[in-house]
């Protein structure tokens, strides 16, 4: 099981939704905590994984080379790895998949859509920050049968230094002409996370999806 941190909702309610973080490079589970809290939705409960290979005091979901290949076998195992926290948590907070949103960050933002579009079962939402998709010739075929379902929101900086906007549009052209349903954004930033635009329209995507509920 990937180690992982669990935080309830700060304002209990009867059916609550969590949102599962995923870090990017060299990051750890501790990263995105205080995105959270500067999210401020109390209502929402959170999981904060760690990748499983070590990378230089932090931790990686796959690695990366010099010509900026990934290591597939590493992210497919990452995929599986989180395939298994996602039924513990399903089962131990005793919701549905429709109650849990994904978000990552970076290579966070890889493994929440090789998860999420190749999934049977649909999500609260899923949120990509900063990140890309490879291995784009294996969709249509690898789409899950809930990806027509899902609500995914991509968010991306023009000004970024460590992976380019260029690369991102074009999957984002390409998930769009294979009619996935989804909200791109593109704010004034490096790689990271703009604290104005960008946190409003994390929360308020987050706060909209809870409040439609299960059915919707």
């Amino acid at each position: 099981m990937l180690q992982h941190d669990l935080i309830p909702p700060t304002r209990p309610t009867a059916e609550p939704f969590y949102c599962l973080v995923l870090h990017g490079l060299g990051d750890s589970k501790a990263g995105w905590k205080p995105v959270a809290n500067e999210l401020d939705l109390p209502e929402l409960g959170w999981c904060f994984a760690q990748a499983p290979i070590p990378y230089y005091g932090g931790w990686s979901w796959f690695d990366i080379y010099t010509d900026h290949s990934i290591d597939h076998a590493q992210q497919h195992e990452s995929r599986d790895e989180l395939e298994r926290l996602v039924d513990h948590l399903l089962s131990s907070l005793k919701i549905p998949s429709e109650r849990l949103f994904i978000m990552g960050f970076s290579q966070g933002c890889l493994m929440t859509l090789d998860l999420g579009l190749r999934a049977s079962r649909r999500f609260a939402g899923l949120i990509g920050i900063s990140g890309f998709l490879t291995n784009l010739d294996e969709y249509p075929a690898a789409f899950g049968s809930a990806v027509k379902q899902q609500h995914l929101l991509l968010t991306h900086g023009l000004y970024d230094s460590v992976l380019p906007i260029a690369p991102t549009r074009r999957v984002k052209d390409r998930l769009l002409a294979m009619s996935v349903p989804l909200d791109w954004r593109e704010y004034a930033k490096d790689h990271g996370l703009d604290p104005n635009r960008e946190l409003g329209d994390l929360r308020a995507f987050l706060a909209r999806r809870s409040a439609a509920g299960v059915g919707t």
